[in-house]
């Protein structure tokens, strides 16, 4: 705009021939339409008044004459006294609403809060449209949405708050002792009333992992299954990862996972991949071995008690898994991924983190676990566990 106003008084003064030459330079520089540009130059610094009488000014000091447009009837001002109207009707839809005020005049203007209406705003709520009152409320409706959809816990804030954020990403890079916790539930078809879960705890490094059977997801539950875990561990763990469950970010299991020393931390909301070595184990291992069936009579949680630990130890010490290695510089440059298959048992001796005294426990449990009467123990179990999900469903349906 600086440059029109610097040549429009020389364009102004010019023959057609030199006007266009002037055009041509400027359009070159300005990239501006050819018509527009010349329509800058002829009223740049002058008033002019069309047959509408909108004056227009052309002149990049001076700022909008006026405002185009037909202007708005119904504008914010109206709003408080609509939504008081809404609520009064129960916040019924739109077309309802323009209904509810021309069926009940006397009602809505004799609430307290519309007795001080004006003249003309009445006139305006008598004569309003379904169409703006969906854009007036708009923004209302989605924020009472939004507040009735989430709910706010009054303790879950500030606990989550003291569980720090931690992606995939920002995971250490020495991961021996770091555990990855979840709860796999055994609800069926319906999260609906009281069901078992499975409480999986997988070390990254190695892959070690223990699981526990849950009656339900009480943090009571949850604490008390940490804490076994920990005991029974062959290694000392330093930190601990969980999701946003409530069963993990509770006071209790937070006052337990402190008292062990543990550093805790959480995923990102409705990101799974933060935690990828337990949502791994949830797949290979619960899912595996117990299904998807739904699991809530006392007999199927002991049978359940008893069964996961063997399918756990029968993993840890037998089952071979893959990992990735760290890439090389020579990986960087030819690209490849190269890969490790050992049981978590082999990767926990050859780690060099435990004692001679945890290597020898290690062992001792390693040599006197019989791997097929395991197996057989495991297949067992599992036989009663469809039994008695099958007799559960007969009774109900004779």
């Amino acid at each position: 705009m600086s440059v029109i106003k610097a040549n429009a008084s020389r364009y102004r003064g010019r023959r057609k021939k030199l006007k266009s030459e002037m055009l041509n330079e400027l359009t070159s520089v300005l990239h501006y339409n050819r018509k527009y540009l010349a329509l800058l130059l002829r009223n740049s610094g002058r008033c002019v008044f069309t047959h509408h009488r909108t004056r227009l000014v052309a002149d990049p000091d001076v700022s909008l004459a006026s405002r185009r447009g037909r202007k708005k009837t119904y504008t914010p001002e109206l709003l408080p006294y609509l939504e008081v109207t809404w609520e009064l009707a129960d916040r019924i839809s739109s077309v309802h609403l323009v209904a509810f005020i021309k069926a009940n005049s006397d009602v809505v203007f004799g609430n307290p809060k519309l007795r001080g209406i004006p003249a003309k705003l009445k006139r305006q709520l008598k004569t309003i449209s379904p169409a703006t009152i969906d854009r007036l409320l708009g923004p209302v409706r989605e924020k009472t949405t939004l507040q009735q959809r989430y709910p706010r816990n009054p303790h879950a804030s500030w606990l989550r708050k003291t569980v720090p954020v931690q992606s995939y990403h920002d995971k250490p890079q020495d991961r021996f002792g770091y555990l990855e916790i979840d709860t796999v539930l055994h609800s069926g078809n319906s999260a609906h009333g009281q069901f078992c879960c499975t409480l999986t705890v997988t070390e990254a490094e190695t892959g070690w992992t223990e699981l526990r059977s849950l009656p339900n997801r009480a943090q009571l539950w949850t604490t008390k299954a940490l804490k076994s875990i920990l005991r029974r561990l062959p290694f000392k763990a330093t930190e601990l990862h969980s999701d946003n469950g409530g069963e993990f970010i509770n006071r209790g299991f937070i006052r337990a996972a402190g008292l062990s020393k543990l550093k805790q931390t959480r995923s990102r909301a409705y990101r799974k991949n933060d935690a990828p070595y337990v949502e791994s184990k949830n797949g290979s291992l619960v899912r595996a071995y117990i299904g998807h069936r739904r699991y809530d009579t006392r007999q199927e949680f002991e049978i359940l008690r008893r069964l996961v630990p063997l399918i756990s130890l029968r993993h840890n010490l037998f089952m071979p898994t893959m990992k990735i290695r760290p890439p090389t510089s020579e990986d960087r440059q030819t690209g490849r991924r190269r890969r490790t298959t050992a049981t978590p048992y082999h990767r926990l001796l050859k780690s060099k983190r435990l004692s001679s005294a945890r290597q020898q426990q290690l062992r001792t449990l390693r040599r006197n676990t019989d791997y097929f009467k395991l197996t057989s123990r495991i297949s067992d179990l599992l036989g009663r566990l469809d039994q008695a999900c099958r007799a559960k469903y007969s009774l109900q349906n004779p």
